[in-house]
């Protein structure tokens, strides 16, 4: 091997090195980031045990109906789910499941067993981001489909979550909310 081969390989060596122990980085810092929203963020249950939970603490259950191609599925756990206030609140009012909705594996809810995909169409759930409100006793309160930002999410979620649904229409609601 001519000097210049020598020279030509030991670049590409170090280059293949360089490239490794800077995806090895890369590989680290995103599982830290993982673990950290995993400690910080929302706490994220199966279907089939939040609604266990939300029964037994007495919360409304939130359930994000979600596909792994929906882009503004992806936009709201970005901006609504990541945002502070809404997983301040979420962690201290709600239970929170997440559901792939063309997922074929099985739950089951009200004694019935069905799959993920079958449990999106039973709550008429048509379109993606789809969230689901549920009571704490495990009946269907809302859907409202399509990306909801953070601004928006939380008058929501305090409605239901405290109860507000039960004496008042949701533009009562709001008004008192702003005054």
């Amino acid at each position: 091997m001519s000097t210049t081969q020598m020279k030509i390989s030991s670049r590409r060596s170090r280059a293949r090195t360089g490239l490794t122990l800077s995806l090895l980085t890369l590989t680290a810092s995103l599982l830290v980031a993982d673990e950290k929203n995993k400690k910080d963020g929302i706490a994220w249950l199966e279907f089939e045990k939040a609604v266990a939970t939300a029964k037994k603490e007495r919360r409304l259950l939130v359930v994000d109906f979600y596909t792994d191609w929906c882009t503004w599925c992806k936009v709201m756990d970005r901006d609504t789910y990541a945002n502070a206030e809404v997983v301040k609140y979420a962690r201290a009012r709600l239970v929170m499941a997440k559901v792939n909705a063309e997922s074929g594996a099985l739950t089951r809810y009200k004694d019935r067993s069905m799959t993920y995909q079958q449990l999106a169409l039973a709550f008429g759930v048509r379109g993606y981001p789809a969230t689901v409100f549920i009571s704490p006793e495990g009946e269907f309160l809302t859907l409202v489909s399509g990306f909801i930002a953070p601004d928006q999410f939380l008058p929501i979620l305090e409605f239901l979550a405290e109860g507000h649904y039960k004496s008042m229409k949701y533009e009562e609601f709001l008004n008192q909310r702003k005054s």
